[in-house]
């Protein structure tokens, strides 16, 4: 028998059992169709077997050739069932030497393709699939839809700048407030934690439609939702701190937050949350941060901001890069933030009750001078809003003019 194999396994004194089996398994899925594998065995009589197995998985068996003290018993796949391509091996990962393996510095392909293979299923880059796995069919499979470069890097930053809603918060420390002060306080609170179920629940409807062959994406919007859980927690915590408990959600604030709710395309929902949204936000946080009476509270608004200015960070680069590869992605992504507009202007206004507790939280009181500086306080963080969306507009690719129009079409409720 002078057939040439491309494989050999030497299984010693194995009998035919499922250990043996066990392995002519996985050599067999190994291996190409139409290679042949030969097994060399010191035991001279497991051919009946052997020939059974091979029907048994739809390959032929060859025959039996005596070599010295051994037996060489060949095989031929004939099934296709193999597994796609070859493992790598050897590829070891940057920063093992030193205790510090970054995601970025993982290396589990030549390149990024810009289409993730259409039989990538719940697996990503590098690992290899075998033929006739199921097709998911993710729905945003393209590099542009969902990458942003630093995304590895800020996936590292979320999980080292983690922090504690019960324990890095010195809860005791918060002071007894006067209570117009407190319950405006307690207002903003309550506004926070709708905003932030809007951050929280978005990802989450996308993240199951990314394919995983984008495997930092997918990490990286759950660092991100860990984020807005805790930001829920954390807000919660401070609106019950000192009795006053959850106040009213507006009319304008729920219509807002259900208009980017329903919103379906991935970059659509990434400019209007990330790079609107999220990025007025951090201007909001500063101004809250700024004005807060307490350390504590102060402190919370600090590390909840720090959180959110990853967020935008990933946003610009997302969608800064889907216009680059597609520059016609503007007009979509104006007409979306118009057509948002359009839907807040039926019920025209903003949350009186939001911006009331605002103007007293910055001036400290709700004394009439008082209050009337804090308002006109207000009014100069509504313009602050308007130039840092603007810079941020025109820095993932928006012409300076339609900056300006998609800026000053931005919700009244800020997110």
């Amino acid at each position: 028998m002078h057939l040439n194999h491309s494989i050999s396994i030497f299984t010693g004194n194995l009998p035919p059992s499922k250990a043996l089996f066990l392995r002519l398994e996985n050599a067999f899925l190994l291996c190409n169709t139409y290679e042949i594998i030969e097994v060399i065995s010191q035991k001279e009589n497991i051919e009946t077997e052997l020939r059974g197995w091979a029907k048994l998985r739809g390959h032929i068996y060859l025959g039996r050739e005596r070599l010295k003290q051994q037996y060489s018993y060949k095989i031929q796949k004939i099934k296709k069932d193999s597994f796609l391509q070859k493992a790598s091996w050897g590829k070891k990962m940057q920063g093992i030497d030193i205790g510090n393996p970054k995601l970025k510095d993982l290396n589990l392909s030549d390149e990024i393709l810009s289409i993730a293979p259409q039989n990538n299923g719940l697996l990503t880059r590098g690992i290899v699939v075998e033929e006739n796995s199921p097709i998911y069919d993710f729905e945003l499979s393209h590099k542009e839809q969902v990458w942003s470069n630093p995304v590895s890097i800020l996936y590292e930053e979320g999980k080292s700048l983690q922090w504690n809603a019960t324990t890095d918060i010195a809860w005791n420390e918060i002071p007894d407030l006067n209570p117009v002060l407190e319950r405006a306080i307690c207002q903003i609170m309550t506004y926070l934690v709708e905003n932030e179920f809007s951050a929280l629940y978005i990802p989450a409807k996308f993240i199951s439609k990314i394919n995983p062959y984008y495997m930092e994406v997918p990490l990286f919007l759950s660092s991100l939702m860990n984020d807005e859980a805790r930001h829920i927690e954390v807000f919660t915590k401070r609106a019950n701190a000192n009795g006053g408990g959850f106040q009213y959600s507006s009319g304008v604030t729920q219509r807002s937050l259900f208009s980017l709710f329903k919103e379906d395309d991935y970059i659509k929902s990434s400019f209007l949350l990330h790079v609107m949204g999220e990025g007025t936000f951090v201007d909001l946080l500063s101004f809250l941060e700024k004005y807060m009476p307490d350390e504590a509270t102060k402190k919370i608004i600090r590390l909840a901001k720090r959180d959110e200015m990853r967020h935008v960070a990933y946003g610009i680069e997302h969608v800064k890069s889907a216009i680059e590869q597609n520059p016609n992605r503007i007009n979509a992504l104006k007409n979306t933030a118009f057509k948002r507009k359009e839907f807040m202007d039926e019920i025209n206004g903003e949350s009186s009750i939001l911006l009331e507790a605002l103007a007293i939280l910055a001036a400290g009181s709700d004394e009439p001078n008082a209050y009337k500086r804090g308002f006109d306080l207000l009014e100069e963080l509504k313009e602050k809003m308007n130039e840092n969306r603007v810079k941020r507009l025109v820095n993932i690719g928006i012409d300076e003019d339609l900056a300006n129009d998609i800026s000053k079409a931005h919700t009244p409720n800020f997110m």
